[in-house]
């Protein structure tokens, strides 16, 4: 089983971002501190020793040789804090006081007059710090240039840094713990508007999706402004799943109540003649209650999906001829002549080819159940209008009033009481055209009714000319 990914609150990544790279600083100022704090501790030690060497010559000079006294050297071990050692050397090389055996340099170290040298060495398994120092002593028995050398543990030197270092690194740890305290507070503050804006939308419910109008900061807006168009869509299709199922429930009723009183009379009837009579218009009830049940679950898959899909394409031409194909026999029972006009060259239209036939079956359906008698011609033809596909039904009925060509688009609207339709293919019509980016319309006829479908042709079959062709006068469009 996949394990899921753990993800951090926002407060927490903020924090470890900002916190982190404070430590990261500050453990890179730690170690510039050390080297500053080593260098400083070594400047101040050798400066001493320097010192140092200085006050041993002039103390070999003035004793004339002897061993400087022990009181000055444990002044300046106690200076110092680690113990020192010294050799000098006549001008002619030849050992005066001091240590024997003194630390000489890893490589030749050339020694000018009067110039302080210092290098590390070892003495006795001991790391220790040296100077040598010439100085010119006009003197009797020190008549030139007179070589002294000290040198000295470097055990206090180290403490001294690795001191200086500790009280850098508590300062720093310190100051990085008062940043992390005060991030803390301030990504609390910060994020204190995103916890209100969660208690806005906790408080919404399914049926109170008003806008939140709480103010926010501007980097919030646009999520605030995404929320509040989603509750406006919610509350749209909540409204329309509301009338949907209202307007269905009204509908149904009546049919419903039919099938069950014919059904009632079939069984008490007293005579067989009456029983099949019964049980006829049971099945004609009961086929006009599936024709509504079909009409509205295509007036809400039409109203909610969307038919274009830009990855197929249909012809127009053949799929009116494969719907008019469907309503041919109705049309011989009926005696109505079906007349199809289509052009040669295909006539490709995007979209979902099931709910484009619905649409094209509900405009020659209405065409052949109202407009339509026996003797009488159905034309449909299908042709290029510019950049669109053009469907037109013709019948010879009675028509439409002009007071109506807008309401017969409307759910549930029936002009004639005595027919057996649902008042729901003309909205079907337009919200597939709708949902197609086409439209639908009547064209103005003398006798009868005209219904025009337009589809957009598919995008490498447009006419580049299209845009300028002259579209045709409407009573209504979708």
């Amino acid at each position: 089983m996949r394990r899921s990914k753990r993800v951090f609150s926002l407060r927490s990544r903020l924090f470890v971002l900002i916190v982190v790279p404070l430590i990261f600083v500050a453990l890179a100022s730690s170690v510039v501190l050390y080297w500053n704090a080593r260098n400083m501790s070594g400047t101040l030690y050798d400066d001493t020793l320097k010192v140092v060497a200085h006050a041993v010559s002039r103390e070999v000079v003035l004793t004339k040789g002897d061993l400087v006294a022990q009181d000055l050297l444990d002044s300046l071990v106690g200076a110092l804090g680690d113990p020192i050692y010294y050799q000098v050397r006549a001008a002619d090389g030849h050992f005066v006081t001091g240590h024997s055996d003194a630390p000489v340099p890893a490589n030749e170290v050339e020694v000018p007059g009067g110039t302080p040298v210092f290098f590390d060495a070892e003495y006795h398994d001991r790391p220790v710090r040296v100077v040598v120092l010439r100085e010119f002593i006009a003197d009797l028995d020190f008549d030139g240039w007179t070589t002294v050398t000290i040198w000295q543990t470097v055990y206090q030197r180290q403490a001294l840094s690795m001191s200086l270092l500790g009280q850098s690194m508590a300062n720093l740890l310190l100051m990085v713990a008062a940043a992390a305290a005060l991030v803390w507070f301030g990504i609390n503050r910060g994020l204190a508007p995103l916890t209100d804006l969660r208690s806005a939308v906790a408080l919404r419910s399914a049926t109170e999706l008003h806008p939140i109008r709480r103010p926010v900061p501007p980097e919030v807006a646009p999520l605030v402004q995404t929320i509040n168009s989603l509750f406006e869509r919610l509350g749209y299709e909540l409204d329309r799943r509301n009338a949907f199922i209202s307007n269905a429930a009204h509908q149904l009723r009546n049919p419903v109540a039919a099938i069950q009183a014919q059904a009632e009379s079939a069984i008490t009837a007293s005579s067989q003649d009456a029983h099949m009579e019964r049980l006829h218009d049971l099945s004609e009830s009961a086929r006009r209650l599936s024709r509504m049940s079909h009409q509205l679950l295509n007036f809400d898959v039409a109203a909610e999906t969307k038919c274009a899909n830009l990855t197929m394409s249909s012809d127009l031409r053949d799929l009116v001829a494969a719907v008019a194909r469907r309503h041919v026999p109705r049309a011989l029972k009926g005696h109505v002549d079906i007349e199809l006009e289509a052009g040669d060259d295909p006539l490709p239209v995007q979209g979902n080819r099931i709910m484009l036939e619905e649409a094209v079956d509900n405009l020659i359906d209405n065409a052949l159940k109202y407009g339509c008698s026996a003797g009488q011609k159905l034309r449909i033809s299908v042709q290029c209008d510019g950049d669109d596909a053009v469907l037109t039904v013709t019948d010879s009925g009675p028509g439409i009033p002009l007071e109506d060509i807008e309401r017969v688009f409307g759910r549930f609207v029936r002009l004639r009481e005595d027919g057996d339709g649902c008042g729901l293919g003309l909205s079907i019509v337009r919200a597939i055209a709708s949902s197609a980016g086409g439209q639908v319309g009547f064209l103005p006829s003398a006798v009868g009714c005209t219904v025009r479908l337009a589809l957009p042709m598919a995008l490498d079959t447009r006419s580049p000319t299209g845009a300028d062709s002259a579209s045709r006068d409407l009573y209504h469009s979708s």
